[in-house]
């Protein structure tokens, strides 16, 4: 869909009261998603690799950890792979939103029902594997994150305004116990971008806040933060473990695009790399 087109949506379903305007834009995502179960399966798995590869380098193991999710989005795969593949004790996922809904829940324990350790309890709305809690409509900052081994976040940052993730990240300092970690897997890009490869990846720089705010709405929020303003959030409550993110390629057409751009004066301070800076996966410690 032109990314034009879903911004008009977006603003039509912005006027409707929340309820109506998230069971439409429910509805409008499962119509238009070109991703099958088995892509978001694979998707969601490549992710899965990229905390465990982490973990690993640091001599880190998921197995036996309880893991807090930041962002439970659509489907409780990643929970899955945690629990199934990783062997991890206990995953409660937290999500301000409720994307869940009973038919996808049944097609993923489907999948997963071979695995040994598969095992449902029925609580709630939704039937989960038992050592899966879901608390939707719920800030993790109203959770209990007293014996939490990790909070993981996959492709949720970016979409949380930056008040909002300092004071989660002030509630993890006080909640977790001393040797805790957090990894948030992060995508700064344009996402409108991967719907449009007309669009550079960053494309959304050249906009003021006022003017961005009036293109996005509360369906497709990205707070647009760079790589150094994340760090800058971090730093002071926690130890960077690990960090990583893309490179720029100036042989690229992505960087050619981007070259291209009249970069908006409120991103005058970054240099090129901190611009493009995509896929960061940053590892913290609880001091």
């Amino acid at each position: 869909m032109n990314h034009r087109l879903k911004t008009r949506i977006f603003k039509i379903l912005s006027i409707f009261p929340d309820g109506l305007g998230y069971s439409l834009y429910h509805l409008l995502q499962d119509i238009g998603s070109k991703q099958t179960f088995e892509d978001k399966i694979k998707s969601t798995k490549l992710s899965y690799t990229t905390i465990c590869r982490i973990l690993e380098k640091n001599n880190l193991s998921l197995e036996n950890m309880k893991i807090a999710e930041l962002g439970s989005g659509w489907l409780p795969i990643l929970p899955y792979q945690l629990i199934l593949e990783g062997k991890a004790r206990k995953v409660d996922t937290y999500d301000i939103n409720e994307h869940y809904n009973t038919k996808e829940i049944k097609e993923v324990n489907d999948y997963y029902s071979n695995s040994e350790t598969f095992e449902i309890e029925s609580r709630a709305k939704y039937p989960l594997h038992k050592t899966l809690t879901y608390f939707p409509k719920t800030s993790i900052c109203d959770g209990n994150l007293d014996d939490v081994d990790l909070v993981v976040s996959r492709f949720v940052l970016e979409h949380v305004p930056v008040e909002s993730i300092i004071e989660m990240h002030e509630f993890f300092n006080c909640a977790l116990m001393s040797g805790s970690y957090i990894l948030h897997l992060i995508s700064p890009s344009d996402h409108r971008s991967y719907t449009d490869s007309s669009l550079s990846l960053q494309d959304f720089l050249k906009y003021s806040q006022e003017d961005w705010d009036d293109i996005q709405t509360k369906f497709d929020y990205h707070n647009r933060l760079r790589l150094p303003q994340y760090l800058e959030i971090f730093k002071g409550d926690f130890e960077i473990i690990s960090l990583e993110h893309s490179a720029i390629n100036t042989n690229t057409e992505e960087y050619k695009k981007f070259s291209e751009l009249a970069i908006h004066e409120d991103f005058s301070k970054f240099n090129e790399q901190e611009l493009m800076a995509g896929s960061i996966n940053i590892l913290l410690k609880k001091k």
